[in-house]
This record gives structure tokens, C-alpha cells and sequence, in this order.
């Protein structure tokens, strides 16, 4: 299926042609747009997004501005700075002494690669919330008194476990995206509701795996520091 020429009228073009035209750079009016303007005036296209329920101007039509992400992540780093405060006056009032530091299992490494891009743009992930992050001892002390294991700072193992996992999740939102694409373009393909369906189940695989990564890594800790 994937890889098959569609046609527009009597052009023939390649999916991976149409994803060019997906450009992200603005329109005219300076949005940019999932599918540009240009793409509604065509009778084909424009006749069949309407038809699954989008318009030029819809939310999930405008992708976000880098200033728009810049907010978004200095929002999500201030709520997590926030969250770790309010876990080190936990701990202090149980323990007497607490100074932990957050770790985030998939790691700034990642997040500043294209990778992170995926994560953030396609799946709406941010690495600063509680779905990746643990809080763990910035020194001894609070390893000691708190119980808890000390920040490793990066890990290079868990980081290349984690990368190959991303690209693999990415492959398999492109694959998707491709199989959207082609019915979009008047091939068969998938609908804008299984599309939806499966980016929603990439998301929720994501978030689930990284909470089944976070006990194995205190505990591998725990061994390692002990």
C-alpha cells in the first residue's frame, strides 16, 4: 500500500510528493497550516477534506509557532520545578532533610534531537511532565535519609534504549500518516478516524512504556549504589 502513486486529476504524484507540499512554512497570512490553503482550492483535495470534517482554520489544522513551543515548554519546566519543590518540602517535613532533583527518562539528549520533535509536535508530549520524570537524591544525605536512589545524571544505556524505541514509534506514526495521506490524495488508504485512533494509541504506548521503565530504573539503581 505504502509507496503507491495516487492521482490529482490527471498529475500524477507520489505521497511522499504530497507530504512536500505539506511544507511547515506559513501561508500567505503567515500561519502555518497542517495542510496549506493552497491545498483547499484543489477540487479533489479540498472536496475530500471537507468531507472528514476539517477546514482550513480548525486548531488541529495550525501548527504551533517556535514561539508557541518555547511557552509551552517554559510552562511545563516552571510546573516541574514547581512539583519538585513541593516534593522537597514533603519529604523535609517526613524526613528532616530532602534535596532531590528530577531525572527524566526520556532525556534532554532526545528531546533536543529531531526526535524530540516527534514527540512534542506529533504526540503533544512534554519531557518536563510527570509521565517522565522521577525525583531522585541529589546527594547523599537525602539518599540516606530519604530512601531514595541517587541521580545518575544521563545514562547512556537508558538514553540508547530509549532513542531506538522513538525511532521506532516514528516509523510507525509515518507509517499512518502515509496510509492517511494516500486516501487523502484519492487512494486507499485509512480514514481520518483510524489515523487519529492510532496516534492517540502511539501516545498512550508512550507514556505507558515510560511508566514501565521508571521502576526497573530505581531499582537498577537501588543495586548499583548500594
Amino acid at each position: 500500500m505504502f509507496g503507491r502513486r495516487t492521482t490529482f486529476g490527471t498529475n500524477q504524484q507520489s505521497f511522499a510528493e504530497f507530504k512536500e507540499t505539506m511544507r511547515p512554512t506559513p501561508d500567505a497570512d503567515g500561519v502555518t497550516r497542517v495542510f496549506p490553503k493552497e491545498l483547499w482550492d484543489d477540487p479533489k483535495i479540498g472536496n475530500f477534506l471537507r468531507e472528514v470534517g476539517f477546514a482550513p482554520d480548525d486548531a488541529r489544522n495550525i501548527l504551533p509557532t517556535a514561539q508557541d513551543y518555547i511557552a509551552l515548554f517554559a510552562a511545563a519546566k516552571k510546573r516541574l520545578d514547581e512539583r519538585t519543590e513541593a516534593f522537597n518540602r514533603d519529604m523535609t517535613a517526613r524526613h528532616g532533610y530532602c534535596r532531590a532533583v528530577p531525572f527524566l527518562v526520556i532525556d534532554h539528549t532526545i528531546w533536543d534531537s529531531e526526535h524530540g520533535a516527534f514527540l512534542y509536535a506529533q504526540m503533544n508530549l512534554v519531557g518536563y511532565d510527570d509521565w517522565n520524570v522521577l525525583m531522585l537524591a541529589a546527594d547523599v544525605r537525602t539518599k540516606e535519609v530519604c530512601e531514595l536512589a541517587g541521580h545518575p545524571g544521563t545514562v547512556p544505556a537508558i538514553t540508547e534504549v530509549m532513542t531506538r524505541r522513538v525511532i521506532e514509534w516514528k516509523q510507525r506514526h509515518d507509517a499512518a500518516l502515509e496510509a492517511f495521506g494516500i486516501t487523502a490524495t484519492g487512494g486507499r488508504g485509512i480514514t481520518r478516524e483510524q489515523y487519529e485512533a492510532e496516534q492517540d494509541a502511539l501516545r498512550r504506548e508512550i507514556v505507558d512504556n515510560v511508566g514501565w521503565m521508571k521502576p526497573r530504573i530505581i531499582s537498577e539503581l537501588l543495586r548499583v549504589q548500594s
